[in-house]
């Protein structure tokens, strides 16, 4: 098989668990860049906050963003086949979140929006300032959403769902209509929420499409719930070590945790 592509998740793939990109991954796509391959981000993170590790890497393709809303080409700061949420969705989301007491951040079209800390954001936050300000994701404390959703000429992408409470977050995310919404967790206690339609593995194909590449020769990693329709999507999708079990069932191959050299190892066997 001739892999022309290979798509990455970030948060507990691409990233160890400190965060970091491991210099053994950046020199093995580099490696595979030189070969020719494609390298594409596609994670559940703003394009703001994937901004650190493009430029670490020198990357030069499209990201894709938020589990697949939208396409976002830096170097012309373009969005494409966005699908964001309607006002009447992001109002709907708020009712909910603030009926079961969740803490909420809005990506809006170039920022990320809380109107009040909690943990999470909090170390989030550490690791925004610690970023060089060039490449500083956009993180911002406002008054209320409801002006960022009003305006007609802002996109929402979508809202993160966290509490400490695990079953406040599951009677929100049964509450939010399946016809209407895309929910999926990112994580143990964060829940993307965004139109209906959109996901990772959607999207990647609809970028394979207009870069005329076969997705089954495509190499996806990921490690999670919003991973697993991207993993299903391409000719070799790999689950990471530290994947629960039932991402794991999703994939072709299963390698070593996001905290070992198991990326680069991988890549190179391919390659």
């Amino acid at each position: 098989m001739t892999y022309q592509v290979i798509a990455f998740d970030l948060d507990g793939t691409l990233l160890n668990g400190q965060g970091e990109i491991l210099e053994s991954s950046r020199k093995a796509i580099q490696q595979a860049r030189e070969k020719g391959l494609k390298i594409v981000l596609v994670t559940g993170r703003h394009h703001t906050a994937v901004k650190p590790y493009y430029h670490q890497m020198a990357l030069d393709t499209p990201i894709i963003c938020c589990n697949g809303t939208y396409i976002y080409y830096p170097q012309t700061d373009e969005v494409k086949s966005a699908n964001p949420l309607s006002m009447e969705q992001c109002h709907k989301v708020i009712a909910i979140a603030d009926k079961y007491q969740t803490h909420l951040l809005m990506y809006s079209r170039d920022a990320m929006n809380y109107t009040r800390l909690n943990p999470h954001m909090e170390k989030f936050q550490q690791w925004v300032m610690s970023c060089p300000e060039a490449v500083r994701p956009n993180v911002r404390k406002i008054d209320s959403f409801n002006a960022l959703i009003d305006n007609p000429a802002e996109n929402i992408w979508k809202f993160v769902i966290s509490s400490p409470d695990r079953q406040a977050m599951e009677s929100a995310v049964e509450e939010l209509p399946v016809s209407e919404f895309s929910c999926e967790w990112s994580w143990i206690d964060r829940v993307d929420v965004a139109n209906n339609g959109n996901s990772k593995g959607g999207r990647l194909l609809e970028l394979l499409k207009q870069w005329n590449v076969d997705p089954q020769n495509v190499i996806a990693f990921g490690d999670n719930h919003n991973d697993t329709s991207m993993l299903k999507s391409v000719g070799l999708g790999v689950a990471m070590g530290n994947a629960d079990d039932a991402v794991k069932s999703q994939a072709k191959r299963v390698i070593g945790s996001n905290n070992d050299d198991s990326i680069a190892q991988f890549i190179r066997t391919i390659i």
